[in-house]
């Protein structure tokens, strides 16, 4: 079974750590949390194709827009503490200047919505995806001073369609972890519930999008960053299919030629409907091949599902919430839309973590700053290891982790790689096969809702369900479908063959409608 004996003795070490911190996060949370305030201004809830066409028809100034979400911003930060910079007086700039040409008239109202789609609406951007002038650390605290020269080239064609940057949000060091936590501002709080985590990498852009402090956003994926976060905070988020949005700017990056199979950057929204045309901008040249004109008809889609991976020893047992949601999504899929919904059995899901952790975990050239993140010698690991313990490190823990497990990893024989790979090809084959043109394929995107803070240290073999679906180089969407019985957001994953994006946008704008969308976090001033 490949790496069974290091996944094993990994899973030791989970259920060791969790001995050894519940009692102290059960104390840790006793306390009841805090509430936001509540949204103050309308134009908080209003989708970004619904802002930009209020702004290019004079309805609404791009300048209130961004003054509104520059207040939430201010307002809702000190309890998330999701926002490591901002550039709030240029965005107010920005917004002056697009108000300026909206009322030359220079330009008339189509023109404005096919070639800047997105004119005057606000945006966040997670920090480790280069915003010019802005912060570009990835969270590392001795590259804190570094800001972006460039814009990445994502940032820069949401800007070419009209957007406007207002902050880049939190990230764990490295986006190394499903804790959004790193050593210059701490850790990022999930607005449904302070005590509980918005996930990782992407969990500031989570944290802030859910809150109403932002309405569409950019976050990052090699294993369930952009997916985890998106359900642990009730909003969507798309995995394009790997090679169709370019990824450069980004920090860390990788010189390994299979990187673009595996890392893509991808849009986080509160609405679906905002799904399609932000795709199509970040795609480009590649927005052809992903037919997102072409009309969808959810009664013709083949659907196929998963209440959990099939029974794996080293992952957690999906929660019964998350079961039941499944089978909601299901019903409503048949009795509405008169879909064919089939269950299926895939044997090799519950080796998830054997087939593509040590896939990705092989990527040569990661690169950055850290020292650490390559495989190096077993001295300078210990070193590190070292450095932490007596508090004389500038790096957190995820990192560290990350370089010893790299290191084994490193260590597995040519034929057990090779023996990986070939059972990676076959399931992937067997996918393709499964969703042709016309399939889509449902699965959930974690165990559960949002845990506690730090409990992710014990739950982190449980990213399999998302990571799965980077090793098989398809797209996958995290479509929020309620609430578990701590109030906290449910997440699936609607899935489909490469290139075939559409199925899962528009299967995720049908569950919007059917089941709410984006889940508001309470307020203090409403009742749960």
């Amino acid at each position: 079974m490949g790496c069974r004996a290091d996944l094993w003795l990994l899973c030791v070490g989970m259920w060791m750590v969790k001995c050894f911190m519940l009692p102290f996060i059960f104390f840790k949370n006793i306390r009841r949390s805090k509430r936001l305030p509540p949204p103050r201004s309308k134009l908080l809830y209003y989708s970004a194709t619904q802002l930009a066409d209020m702004i290019r028809t004079g309805q609404v100034k791009s300048e209130d827009v961004v003054q509104a979400y520059i207040d939430r911003i201010n307002e809702v930060n000190p309890l998330l503490n999701c926002v490591m910079d901002n550039r709030f007086e240029a965005a107010i700039l920005d917004a002056r200047f697009v108000d300026r040409v909206v009322q030359s008239g220079s330009r008339t109202v189509q023109q404005m919505a096919t070639e800047t789609p997105f004119l005057g609406v606000p945006m966040s951007v997670k920090e480790s995806i280069a915003v010019k002038g802005m912060k570009n650390s990835s969270g590392q605290q001795r590259l804190d001073g570094k800001r972006a020269q460039e814009d990445a080239e994502t940032v820069r064609l949401m800007r070419a369609a009209g957007a406007i940057p207002l902050v880049v949000t939190s990230t764990p060091e490295l986006c190394m972890m499903i804790e959004t936590y790193n050593k210059i501002i701490g850790t990022s709080n999930n607005p449904h519930d302070l005590r509980r985590t918005p996930g990782g990498s992407s969990g500031g852009e989570a944290s802030l999008l859910s809150s109403a402090g932002s309405v569409i956003g950019l976050g990052s994926d090699i294993g369930g960053s952009l997916r985890i976060p998106a359900a642990f905070t009730g909003i969507f988020a798309h995995k394009p299919t790997p090679g169709a949005v370019p990824h450069t700017g980004h920090n860390p990056n990788c010189g390994d030629e299979n990187w673009s199979r595996f890392f893509t950057i991808g849009p986080m929204m509160r609405y679906a409907e905002d799904l399609k045309p932000m795709l199509k901008v970040l795609a480009n040249k590649n927005a052809d091949k992903l037919l997102l004109d072409e009309r969808v008809n959810i009664k013709n889609i083949k659907f196929y599902y998963m209440e959990d991976d099939g029974g794996s020893p080293i992952t957690s047992a999906v929660a019964r919430d998350v079961k039941a949601a499944m089978q909601r999504t299901v019903h409503y899929l048949q009795s509405v839309h008169g879909a064919t919904v089939k269950k299926v059995d895939i044997k090799e899901m519950k080796y998830a973590n054997d087939i593509s952790g040590p896939l990705i975990l092989q990527l040569n050239g990661l690169s950055s700053s850290q020292r650490s993140v390559d495989p190096e010698s077993w001295k300078a690991i210990f070193r590190d290891i070292l450095k932490f313990y007596t508090c004389m490190s500038d790096t957190t823990f995820p990192p560290i982790c990350y370089s010893v497990v790299k290191k084994l990893s490193c260590g597995m024989s040519k034929s057990k790689l090779k023996v990986l790979k070939e059972r990676n090809s076959a399931l992937k084959k067997e996918f393709y096969a499964m969703l042709g043109n016309d399939g889509v394929f449902l699965y959930p995107t974690f165990i559960d809702g949002a845990h506690y803070h730090l409990e992710s240290y014990y739950k982190i073999l449980n990213i399999s369900y998302t990571l799965i679906m980077n090793a098989l180089e398809v797209p996958a969407t995290n479509c929020p479908v309620g609430k578990n019985k701590h109030g906290m957001p449910i997440g699936i994953q609607i899935v489909t063959a490469p290139w075939q994006d559409r199925l899962s946008i528009a299967v995720a704008i049908a569950l919007e409608a059917a089941f709410g969308g984006w889940i508001e976090p309470p307020t203090s001033d409403k009742v749960v």
